[in-house]
């Protein structure tokens, strides 16, 4: 009898027990699915770390990649970071494409660069540009920014994250013709990242906005 009388009560302490499942008494599976969910988001984010350092001492060495993973970890463990939340899904066909106008626009910028200091007419003053993306992710606000300040010639120098806008200096960008292409940039490599690696809602914004320079009809508005 006394038994009988105990079994309820363990019952009813199980279920005001938060998390824990009301009939077997166990945490849901759920809770073990976004533990591991953020544990392969957080490698994602050590991982893209790494490659960002490797690729900005533009050297590829067991010493490189070490200190890389220490500073990657250092950073995600030590100092407080927004969380990145991946879109779940990737494109491999737009990655590709993605891959390919990058190799291309970082040897045709180099050789471009290279040029200016040969010629004889002196180069251009830069100029500041501000680009107002359409996505709102975090994640790929970095990879624009990072892309477009590895292609020579354009360099991040501030961001909003609130407001989403970038904001890069651009060599030799002395005309109304010269911002127009650097902001063009931008935002190209905004739409091919979206496409290889953007969420739904990206792509969504993508097709609200399909033309953010403001063209229509071939003349700028």
């Amino acid at each position: 009898m006394s038994s009988n009388s105990q079994e309820p009560n363990s019952q009813k302490a199980n279920s005001q027990r938060p998390g824990v499942s009301r009939t077997t008494g166990r945490r849901p599976v759920k809770n073990r699915q976004s533990k591991g969910r953020g544990f392969v988001q957080q490698l994602v984010l050590v991982f893209f770390l790494v490659l960002l350092w490797v690729m900005l001492w533009d050297s590829v060495s067991v010493l490189s990649v070490l200190s890389g993973v220490v500073l990657a970890l250092l950073v995600t463990r030590v100092f407080y970071l927004p969380p990145v939340v991946l879109s779940g899904r990737f494109n491999i066909i737009h990655a590709v494409i993605f891959g390919a106008w990058f190799l291309y626009s970082l040897m045709h910028a180099s050789v471009e660069v290279a040029w200016f200091a040969f010629r004889r007419r002196a180069v251009g003053a830069g100029s500041v540009i501000a680009c107002d993306l359409r996505t709102s992710s975090d994640l790929l606000m970095t990879l624009v920014a990072d892309t477009a300040s590895l292609i020579p010639g354009s360099i991040i120098i501030d961001s909003d994250r609130a407001l989403g806008v970038l904001y890069l200096h651009v060599l030799d960008c002395d005309s109304e013709e010269k911002i127009f292409s650097g902001k063009a940039q931008v935002y190209h490599i905004e739409e091919l990242l979206i496409r290889a690696v953007g969420s739904h809602r990206d792509l969504a914004a993508l097709r609200a906005t399909p033309d953010p320079m403001g063209l229509k009809g071939g003349e700028r508005r």
